[in-house]
């Protein structure tokens, strides 16, 4: 069953910030303290520190023990230990973090988490968009200039980092149905004998999610659960 678990930063008070520090480690502290603004400083260790928490409740294991390791060329991370059950993956933008978790062999997660209103210019959906996707753009009341731009954006940015590519893989060789939504055409981006789901969902914070979970088709008939917070952790 796929989780998204997210932190928007207004829940950041200064006891939650100092336990999210307590858990990372030296290689992450140092670059938290890297940052030139406090606000990325804060983005940053609440979005690290939320991953290695739950993480942690849900393999019960101490969080600051958790050590990652890039599983993909393009750096998706992963576990040292490398359980092959489980596929996590982090997004933050302003004002909130998510992470997103998949139990079950074979599976990978990708999640993605933007401001609901986020401006996102009509000429950058020309460039990045598939033409199928700008078809459907061009039918809805605002076009490409719209706040449906934003659901297109996260599907795909969630598609392309389940996968572990990163931007090596054009964002027009594939192409997503935002009513649905699912996945119409991949162009072999898919690997053989994977199936893929997706998922939106707009969040009390004003933030728009989305989430893509690939595996065996088998593995697939789940829903999506979202959980906010860490208090319960």
């Amino acid at each position: 069953m796929p989780l998204l678990r997210t932190l928007p930063l207004v829940l950041l008070d200064a006891d939650t910030y100092a336990r999210l520090w307590s858990l990372l480690d030296e290689g992450e502290r140092a670059r938290a303290n890297r940052f030139m603004f406090e606000a990325n400083r804060r983005e940053y260790v609440a979005a690290h520190g939320l991953v290695r928490l739950w993480l942690g409740h849900l393999l019960d294991r101490p969080p600051a023990a958790l050590a990652f390791t890039p599983v993909t060329a393009q750096g998706k991370p992963g576990l040292v230990d490398g359980l092959p059950d489980l596929d996590f993956n982090l997004s933050h933008t302003d004002g909130l973090v998510a992470c997103a978790v998949t139990r079950g062999p074979g599976c990978r997660v990708g999640a993605d988490v933007e401001p609901g209103g986020r401006h996102i210019g009509a000429d950058v959906a020309t460039a990045m968009f598939a033409a199928e996707e700008l078809a459907w753009l061009d039918a809805r009341p605002a076009g490409r200039s719209g706040p449906d731009m934003v659901g297109v954006w996260t599907l795909k940015e969630a598609y392309i980092k389940a996968l572990g590519m990163g931007l090596s893989l054009p964002t027009d060789s594939f192409a997503i149905q935002p009513d649905g939504p699912r996945l119409i055409r991949h162009d072999g981006s898919l690997p053989a004998g994977q199936a893929c789901r997706l998922w939106t969902r707009d969040l009390p914070s004003g933030h728009k999610a989305a989430v893509a979970l690939m595996g065996p088709e088998d593995r697939l008939a789940v829903d999506l659960t979202v959980e906010e917070g860490v208090s319960d952790l």
